[in-house]
């Protein structure tokens, strides 16, 4: 099971705006020097909640409580098609939908699509 993100989707992140002093994952000496993001500081950083504007029946807009979810997908019949699958949900609906074999990794694209889409302060 992979715990931490790479020194590139680290870079990523710090590059997105997330503060380097949040990562604790574990430096190896003769890699890169930014210390990694843990499964633990992705989920510490990741809104456990979310407010997404929608349209109504009515032509009107309505505010939606989103809450973060993981679950494992079984995509198919074959082991390799199952994934962890990371998102926000008012109820049925999906929202930055992602997914990956791994955990960190299905949290990770949802870290940045939170992000990119503006539903997360940083700094």
């Amino acid at each position: 099971m992979k715990t931490q993100l790479t020194a590139e989707e680290s870079a990523k992140l710090i590059e997105l705006g997330v503060s380097p002093g949040k990562a604790n994952g574990l430096w190896l000496p003769g890699t890169d020097a930014i210390i990694p993001f843990a499964l633990s500081d992705i989920l510490d950083i990741l809104p456990k909640e979310i407010e997404v504007d929608s349209p109504n029946a009515d032509g009107g807009i309505d505010t939606e409580d989103c809450y973060l979810c993981t679950q494992w997908c079984m995509n198919g019949d074959y082991a390799d098609n199952h994934q962890w699958c990371a998102f926000y949900t008012p109820g049925f609906q999906l929202i930055g939908d992602c997914t990956a074999p791994e955990l960190i990794d299905a949290l990770y694209s949802l870290l940045v699509w939170v992000i990119d889409h503006k539903y997360v302060k940083l700094g």
